[in-house]
């Protein structure tokens, strides 16, 4: 055998494993797409970043009109007909105690037995993050006072560090006002 033919039993080879390697890089998982990514709605709150879990939130509107209705909780704005329900439309500014909103365009409906919505004034994006990005879980520790209680983690994405608004929580709250 000359050294011309193992040259070439050796390109051949080299060649086999290229093609071995590149055929497995498309049967691999993409790198990017191997971390589950958590879905996040980013706001504003008079000029405070803030985000809603995805998985909390029914829907998202902007723009139907809220119907004032008398109420000694000065939080609701009022009623909304959506899809042929009634739904109750709170301040988020008032129940994170920052001033009243002066013109809250979007709400968002939250996911519960019964529709309540909550409106703010911007909506900024749809966020989707790495669990890294992510940080205080659970726990009450993205705030303090009244309005910390409301706040679950933080989330750092799009510029901001913006905590949590835990839904639930605000569920119970307004529940245990009017009850």
């Amino acid at each position: 055998m000359s050294t011309n033919d193992l040259s070439i039993e050796a390109l051949a080879g080299t060649a086999a494993r290229l093609r071995r390697h590149f055929d497995g890089s498309f049967a691999a998982p993409a790198a990017s797409m191997t971390q589950p990514l958590e879905d996040f709605l980013a706001i504003r709150v008079g000029s405070d970043p803030f985000a809603f879990r995805l998985s909390e939130i029914a829907g998202l509107h902007v723009g139907i009109k809220i119907v004032p209705v008398p109420s000694p909780a000065v939080q609701l704005l009022g009623i909304v007909g959506i899809r042929g329900m009634m739904a109750p439309i709170y301040d988020l500014a008032t129940l994170l105690r920052y001033p009243p909103s002066v013109n809250p365009r979007w709400f968002v409906i939250a996911r519960a037995p019964q529709p309540v919505g909550f409106a703010f004034e911007a909506f900024e994006s749809h966020l989707q993050v790495e669990p890294a990005s992510l940080a205080g879980g659970d726990h009450q520790d993205a705030g303090t006072g009244e309005a910390g209680k409301h706040l679950r983690g933080t989330v750092r994405a799009a510029g901001a560090l913006r905590p949590i608004i835990h839904l639930a929580s605000m569920l119970e709250m307004i529940g245990d006002k009017h009850s």
